[in-house]
């Protein structure tokens, strides 16, 4: 280097130097650039991601905290406002808070967000809500909608949630709470703060993007290394130090990563800037309020971006041993990282099946997922470095034995894995780390729950064919509960049902009058009984209707057996039976379609809305809150699906940018031996050892390594399993990828050795 030319002179020729290669590269410094691009762009997404969850839920805390009911038992100084009834309904299987409020003053302070108190028999809804109920037909559920609560009221844009005013007749003042305000420390929670996963959980779904982006950005950042191995070697040779060869890096990549962190962060601040946005599948509105309060997150999101793609570019270039920095030689400084990356391999696959099982569930279930996810993004880091030195290990052997058969393709492709295992494992990452999230995502949206899955079974079997009636004889009156039994849809027949204490291996009791036993299949004795008390009978579930068995199933403490006992379904005479025939009013009623189809669940539910006090009664199928439990549970399960495809799909572009950047380096690498076989075979044979066997090894090795990993999260008892049929399929696709690669790879040797000519380098 010149010793006149100043330092300032010196970084601008040498950031020209970098730019100029980038563009004479021979297509590939384009085909880099782009690559280059789409990481950095992806890396600042997924930052702006985190950002995103973290703004997100603070703004769901403040704003759920600022509508908080302050009841006055937490506040007895205070003066009551208004008297409440927190609950929760359900739409489209899922469930949702609403709240019946009853304001004491016409002066009342309103909740946030709404404008006005409901007057009685109407109600103030989400817009979120209101689009369900419509959707659903089912509009009036809570009365006439008086208005919408604005966005400052919800903690979402799209939580379904309301505030009703029930009729006179529909509010029971004893039920009721005061309140004294709204909003504070020492408020109630309602709303999605009660059925949102923590942020803990989200963020560390989000690896499933963020691991991949890694994955592509190193991929990125080593294309078409070789060209940039012998510019870099040849600085150093000249005596330039690591502020000489960074400068030079930077001038190759700075542009395109800029430009790619730029476009990565501009979804969330176009959000920012314009309004709520829905997600796409998904369905949740992001809020664009909270992505303004912290839009300085999302901006240093794409600052991090840039600034950690172009340090990971400076450190992945090779310079050469210190002993050798004065020759134009390479060494594979990064050979030893990668040897010792894959020593830790199976170390880390053991202790991530291994750590996670010496945690108690019930009290570290947290950490157990911590430690779990991060063993497995351990794993999916190092499992390319164990199958790249493994390849470099056969390689030599492989050279070795070509020197005896005398096949030069198998002698190039030995020396040349022996030689590169970065390059090998740059190769084999995508598909290596596919095989394992593709069994991640799926295992992911399996954990619902032994019980969850049962009442989905139940609700296979039966649909609502049958209902549980469950109403409260402390808040409703027998006659009230007769005037709704006296109401119900045409062809619904009832049974009651007395529960024994769970204490004592007693079956439940089904008692009804005889027609209603002889719709369900039950023992009755014909003309009704002349006894005084009506003998019970009992009955074993096997050969019983099949509806009666499911009900029992979830209402009896002892599920094979259940008494049968002719009687009314509520205190008083029964037409046609001994007067003493008499249930015991426990308010837990079977309802039954007398012609073995669905009963109008919907028309039940809304008779008891307007004919019972709030929040005295419940109706829905066997298993109806383990049924929305693991709706619940299905609906966080999407987040998993939603943020694993685009995870898949990075990875799927990261191996087909590394594949690119391995058919253009391998053409150049075997382009001469046309001169020395004059045979198009060899570059065949050489593709399969370079490409083809370091691929279907990567694949066989993450697919045990999937096998392994699954281990913590199977429940086989409750149906979570890794699917055989799904690790098949995804090793097939990934299979016939490497075969597709293998065949490109050297039909574009075949066309680099037509165009090849030696050169004096």
């Amino acid at each position: 280097m010149s010793s006149g030319m100043s330092k300032a002179g010196l970084q601008r020729q040498l950031w020209r130097m970098g730019r100029a290669s980038a563009r004479r590269d021979g297509g590939g410094g384009q085909v880099r650039g782009v690559a280059l691009l789409l990481a950095a762009a992806l890396l600042a997404l997924g930052l702006s991601a985190v950002v995103a969850v973290f703004a997100s839920y603070d703004g769901i805390r403040s704003r759920a905290a600022d509508r908080g009911l302050q009841y006055q038992e937490a506040f007895p100084g205070r003066k009551p406002v208004a008297l409440a009834i927190d609950g929760f309904d359900e739409v489209g299987g899922l469930q949702y808070s609403v709240v019946h409020l009853r304001p004491l003053t016409g002066d009342a302070p309103l909740p946030p967000g709404v404008d006005h108190w409901p007057a009685p028999g109407e109600a103030v809804l989400s817009p979120g809500l209101v689009r369900a109920l419509k959707a659903e037909g089912s509009q009036d559920r809570y009365g006439r909608i008086s208005g919408t609560i604005h966005d400052e009221g919800l903690a979402s844009p799209g939580e379904r949630f309301g505030y009703a005013n029930p009729r006179d007749e529909q509010f029971n003042e004893k039920a009721a709470l005061p309140v004294v305000g709204f909003g504070g420390p020492n408020a109630s929670s309602s709303g999605d703060p009660l059925f949102i996963k923590d942020r803990g959980r989200l963020v560390t779904a989000l690896y499933l993007i963020l691991l991949p982006t890694g994955v592509l950005a190193v991929v990125a950042a080593r294309m078409g290394s070789a060209g940039r191995d012998k510019r870099t070697a040849l600085v150093s040779a000249l005596g330039g130090g690591w502020q000489a060869r960074t400068w030079l890096n930077l001038g190759e990549s700075a542009l395109p990563v800029a430009a790619g962190a730029v476009l990565g962060v501009l979804p969330g601040l176009l959000v920012a800037a314009t309004g709520d946005v829905r997600l796409p599948w998904i369905g949740y509105w992001l809020s664009s309020a909270d992505l303004r309060r912290w839009w300085w997150g999302t901006a240093l999101s794409g600052v991090a971006s840039a600034v950690a793609f172009l340090l990971l570019v400076c450190l992945l270039h090779r310079t050469g041993r210190r002993g050798r920095t004065r020759s134009t030689r390479l060494a594979a400084r990064g050979s030893q990282v990668i040897r010792w990356a894959a020593m830790a391999s199976p170390l880390l696959v053991f202790a991530t099946v291994w750590a996670p099982a010496q945690l108690d569930p019930a009290q570290y279930s947290d950490l157990r997922m911590k430690v779990y996810y991060a063993g497995v993004a351990a794993v999916l880091a190092t499992l390319p470095c164990a199958v790249a030195v493994a390849a470099g290990a056969i390689g030599v052997r492989l050279a070795g034995s070509a020197r005896r058969t005398g096949s030069p393709g198998a002698l190039v492709a030995g020396r040349h894995a022996a030689a590169h295992p970065g390059v090998t494992a740059r190769l084999v990452a995508g598909v290596g780390i596919a095989m394992v999230l593709v069994g991640q995502v799926q295992l992911a949206e399996l954990q619902f729950g032994e019980s969850a899955r049962a009442a989905r079974a139940t609700a296979a079997r039966v649909g609502t064919s049958v209902l549980i009636l469950d109403i409260r004889p402390d808040r409703v009156s027998p006659r009230r509960m007769k005037s709704v039994l006296d109401h119900l849809p045409p062809g619904t027949v009832t049974l009651a049902v007395r529960q024994p204490d769970p204490r004592l291996d007693e079956p439940a009791l089904l008692q009804g009058p005889c027609r209603a036993l002889r719709v369900v299949g039950l023992p009755c004795a014909p003309g009704g009984t002349t006894k005084a008390v009506p003998e019970r009978t009992k009955v074993m579930s096997e050969g019983a209707d099949k509806r009666i068995v499911e009900a029992v199933r979830w209402t009896s403490p002892v599920a094979g057996r259940f008494e049968v006992k002719e009687g009314a379904v509520l205190p008083g005479v029964l037409p046609g039976a001994s007067p003493g025939a008499t249930a015991d009013g426990s308010g837990l009623f079977l309802l039954v379609a007398e012609d073995g189809g669905n009963l109008p669940e919907d028309r039940v539910r809304q008779l008891l809305r307007n004919e019972l006090p709030v929040a005295s009664a419940s109706v829905g199928p066997p298993g109806a809150s383990w049924l929305i439990g693991s709706n619940l549970s299905a609906a966080h399960g999407r987040w998993v699906v939603f943020l694993g495809v685009p995870g898949v799909l990075i990875l799927a572009l990261a191996v087909a940018l590394a594949n690119l950047a391995e058919f253009l380096r391998f053409s150049r690498m075997v382009a001469p031996l046309s001169v020395l076989t004059g045979k198009r075979k060899v570059y065949y044979s050489t593709a399969a050892w370079a490409l083809l066997a370091p691929l279907l090894a990567a694949i066989a090795t993450s697919l045990v390594a999937a096998m392994w990993l699954a281990v913590p999260q199977e429940k086989p008892a409750e149906g979570i399993e890794l699917s055989g049929a799904m690790l098949t399929g995804t090793a097939a696709a990934l299979g016939a990828l490497s075969v597709l690669t293998w065949w490109w790879g050297s039909r574009a040797a075949i066309r680099q050795s037509t165009l090849w000519r030696p050169y004096g380098d």
